[in-house]
């Protein structure tokens, strides 16, 4: 018996200088977490003009047409840029989008928006 006395002893010092290890290294870790930066606060588009494509000008069906901008802490919107062509449709989208004007943000904010054309007979 002194021979499973000495190894269960021997088995506790290991397990207390496990626990020591463990805790020295926890004390090395700071006790409270980096915080990360609230997200921006939400556009607020205060107004817009209104969305004219020129007569004859027909989107493809189905098409997706993505326009990229840039608002600007004023509210202005900058460096509009379609993400798929330079048609008539990507052309009045860059236009009506440089028409958007939004509530003041505290730093630049780039967007993106993409656009497809629904129609629908009335009544159906």
């Amino acid at each position: 018996m002194p021979h499973l006395r000495r190894h269960a002893g021997l088995a506790g010092q290991h397990i207390a200088m496990i626990a020591a290890t463990l805790l020295a290294v926890a004390g090395c870790a700071p006790l409270t977490r980096e915080r990360a930066p609230p997200p921006p606060a939400p556009l607020q588009l205060l107004g817009a003009e209104s969305l004219e494509l020129p007569k004859g000008c027909e989107p493809v069906r189905g098409q997706v047409y993505r326009t990229n901008y840039v608002v600007q802490p004023d509210g202005r919107v900058t460096d509009t840029a379609s993400g798929g062509g330079d048609g008539c449709v990507e052309e009045a989208l860059r236009a009506w989008v440089s028409s958007f004007r939004y509530g003041p943000i505290d730093a630049e904010m780039p967007v993106v928006i993409d656009w497809i054309a629904v129609t629908a007979t009335r009544g159906g």
